[in-house]
């Protein structure tokens, strides 16, 4: 009995330093570097916050994630969990908390793959390209990025297997008929006058071969099938699916995050090409930069061992077209790089070397073009490896994230179509958004002013 005592008091105690640590501590971060996503901020008292009873849930929030030694305990807690996992299997389920994404730039939700053979990951990307040799990033220059972008888009259900995270999918009816009335009305709200295009970009999950793990995954191709069914005659589905499924060997998903690689990117952007009957740019007029040690939104969401001791390496392709790309950020504007890599030398953040994050409220990439085409991509994350390819093919391409872009600044996007004389449309978003009804309704709200 005197030693449970004591282990009581002993617990309590520690406890009790631990809290009053927190409370003093005034290094209160901002970021957690682990899970590469915004943490909770102090709230703000006021009276109707406490009424409301917002006031005291917020400021829990605010002391969980604010905790002192925060991201120290919790891959300590991740590493216990894996270490006390029984299982006889070569993979196991990862359930991921959706409910912590966020998006720096202000508070808007932000939803943002991975995939293939790890011992590929070299070889693949080199014998695509051999006539380039990949630059250092310590040739680029590495400033300290001025802001935090988060690119965890619907995660959920991921099986981590030969050390990559397999993001599973569950085929939502409802969501890919909304999906596809979504693009009617922007057909229908344009008088069917400008063409359309729809590129879904599939998950890893549906070109690994799970082997005795078959069906725990819904058929993706399937689901694009469905959706070909349900377009209005103006709107052109751009497939994807056969020229990746091609290409599965290859690199074309990281192993530590969600998204495809810009090599899985370039095959994308050649079934556009396809579709519209123009020629593809060998990717070997591209100049390579490697960019090693990358760990992404899976880990960042399944903090396993077995990625983490399996990292990435991202190959990004310079453009060879003179260009001017401007990202504006409500009233402001900037200019940057379409491949920028003051993002190389992060942590947690290299996939956003790719359009500078892709983070404005919306951004314009002007060519020395003169062909009078001018492009509107609304896109998702994975749109960011996929734009840099279109440059050779455009005069101006505008490029618009429906989780940033402003109405209230900007005008609805239709207004914006006709102001900025696009004469193309192209939808680029990952299938996990197409099957989150969120996602497509903050598409479709940026058709009507507030």
């Amino acid at each position: 009995m005197k030693k449970l005592q004591l282990d009581a008091i002993a617990f309590l105690t520690i406890i009790l330093m631990l809290g009053i640590a927190n409370f003093v501590n005034g290094n209160k971060p901002e970021v957690s570097e682990l899970e590469n996503r915004a943490l909770k901020q102090k709230p703000k008292f006021t009276l109707s916050a406490v009424a409301s009873g917002s006031y005291f849930s917020d400021y829990n929030d605010y002391y969980n994630d604010t905790f002192i030694w925060r991201d120290k305990l919790l891959k300590i807690s991740s590493g216990i969990k894996q270490a006390m996992f029984f299982n006889t299997s070569d993979a196991k389920i990862i359930v991921a908390d959706k409910s912590k994404e966020y998006n720096a730039s202000g508070g808007k939700k932000d939803n943002s793959g991975e995939k293939d053979k790890s011992s590929e990951k070299d070889n693949t990307v080199n014998e695509t390209n051999p006539t380039n040799q990949p630059l250092s990033t310590s040739d680029a220059p590495s400033p300290t990025p001025d802001k935090k972008y988060n690119e965890s888009e619907g995660v959920g259900y991921w099986l981590v297997i030969d050390g990559k995270a397999v993001e599973l999918f569950k085929f939502n009816k409802e969501s890919f008929e909304y999906y596809a009335e979504v693009l009617n009305k922007y057909n229908e709200r344009l008088n069917n006058k400008i063409p359309i295009y729809s590129l879904i970009a599939p998950t890893n999950s549906e070109f690994v071969q799970l082997k005795k793990y078959k069906g725990i995954s819904d058929s993706q191709n399937n689901a694009i099938k469905f959706l070909d069914t349900k377009f209005s005659s103006g709107i052109t589905s751009v497939n994807s699916y056969d020229i990746l499924n091609s290409h599965k060997d290859e690199y074309i998903y990281f192993r530590s995050d969600h998204h495809w690689t810009a090599l899985g990117a370039y095959y994308g952007y050649s079934a556009f090409m396809e579709t519209k009957n123009e020629k593809t740019v060998p990717l070997e007029n591209y100049q390579t930069v490697q960019i090693d040690n990358f760990l992404g939104s899976s880990y960042s969401k399944t903090m396993d061992k077995s990625i983490e001791n399996n990292p990435d390496t991202i190959y990004a392709y310079i453009p060879y077209v003179n260009y001017k790309y401007e990202m504006h950020h409500w009233n402001k504007s900037s200019e940057a790089k379409v491949i920028d890599m003051k993002y190389a030398e992060t942590k947690r953040d290299k996939y956003l070397v790719f359009l500078s994050g892709g983070d404005s409220t919306w951004a314009v990439i002007k060519t020395e073009n003169k062909n009078g085409k001018k492009l509107l991509v609304i896109k998702d994350s994975y749109g960011n490896t996929f734009v840099p390819f279109l440059l050779p093919h455009y005069e101006e391409i505008y490029v618009v994230d429906p989780r940033f872009y402003d109405i209230t600044i900007h005008g609805n996007l239709i207004d914006f179509i006709g102001s900025k004389g696009i004469n193309e449309i192209l939808f680029v978003n990952y299938m996990e958004n197409v099957n989150s009804r969120d996602f497509m309704e903050s598409v479709e709200n940026l058709m009507y002013d507030k």
